[in-house]
């Protein structure tokens, strides 16, 4: 589903998440598990939700924050976030208590699902997988809603950090039936160096005329390393991008990016959280995120 196939009112109107739990999986980082039945419903992998992270009739901090999708439970109507504090924002969400004892849930404003979602790969394609930080969210529901699939196709991962510490959400994708690698900056884990280039050294070790798709999200860099990679290659892929989203429906234009509509037009400014998050890589700019 594309996101020009839907009206803003179909998303502006928020809803009350209900906390289910909320569990620490790393110095900082944390699952939050929430109940919404629509919202757990319509999230396809790579769309996002804005969180209200403040309290009661408080405005601070002022603007939602935006969180990619990780899976999804329809049967039980729950959804998760998968986030690490790095603000006020963020260590309001880590605080928020998980119900116990028979109290209610404490409850979250939360407005999505968002956005639009990856797509469906060829039956003989080999799927490549490649995240950093946050950016494994919406990889790790894509991995979950691919082999989901009748026929699923072969799905390597790669995850990249900047040290063994800092690759968090990893044993969630060692659990699934898919080739799982890691890169880090410092060589403490797993391959040294990108996961850009780890990336490169699987595909081409694995035969490069292979049918291959690859999907990525994180940091700017390794987006825009992705990017020409896959350019250079020509090799089909997706990006995810990551942006500071206002309103997070295409309102604000305050995530706007020079992005061409198809290969053939100039690159004109788009709105990410409206246009995207998700496009494919021949219309990215150099420089990807302005």
């Amino acid at each position: 589903m594309s996101t020009s196939d839907c009206q803003p009112s179909d998303y502006i109107v928020p809803s009350e998440s209900e906390v289910v739990s909320n569990r620490q999986i790393g110095p900082g980082w944390y699952v939050l598990r929430l109940r919404e039945e629509s919202i757990a419903q319509r999230s396809e992998p790579g769309m996002f939700v804005q969180v209200l992270c403040s309290d009661g009739e408080s405005f601070d901090p002022l603007l939602r924050r935006p969180f990619s999708v990780y899976c999804t439970d329809k049967e039980n109507g729950t959804y998760d976030i998968l986030y690490t504090t790095v603000g006020r924002g963020t260590r309001w969400m880590a605080a928020l208590p998980e119900p116990e004892n028979g109290e209610p849930p404490e409850k979250v404003d939360v407005l999505g699902p968002l956005g639009n979602t990856f797509s469906t790969p060829g039956a003989d394609e080999t799927v490549y997988l490649v995240g950093g930080g946050v950016g494994v969210a919406p990889l790790y529901f894509l991995a979950l809603r691919l082999l989901a699939l009748p026929s699923p196709p072969k799905i390597h991962f790669c995850m990249g950090a900047r040290t063994g510490a800092f690759l968090q959400g990893i044993e969630d994708f060692r659990k699934l039936p898919i080739d799982t690698h890691v890169a880090t900056n410092d060589g403490s884990e797993g391959f040294h160096g990108f996961v850009t280039d780890l990336f490169v050294e699987l595909w081409k070790d694995a035969g490069s005329n292979e049918s291959t798709r690859v999907y990525g999200c994180g940091p700017q860099g390794m987006n825009e390393s992705l990017r020409n990679l896959s350019i250079e290659n020509g090799l089909a892929c997706e990006i995810c991008l990551e942006s500071m989203m206002g309103c997070g429906f295409g309102i604000c234009f305050g995530c706007v990016a020079p992005i061409r509509k198809d290969t053939d037009s100039d690159f004109i400014n788009r709105r990410i959280c409206w246009e995207g998050p998700v496009f494919d890589s021949t219309l990215l700019c150099p420089g990807i995120e302005g």
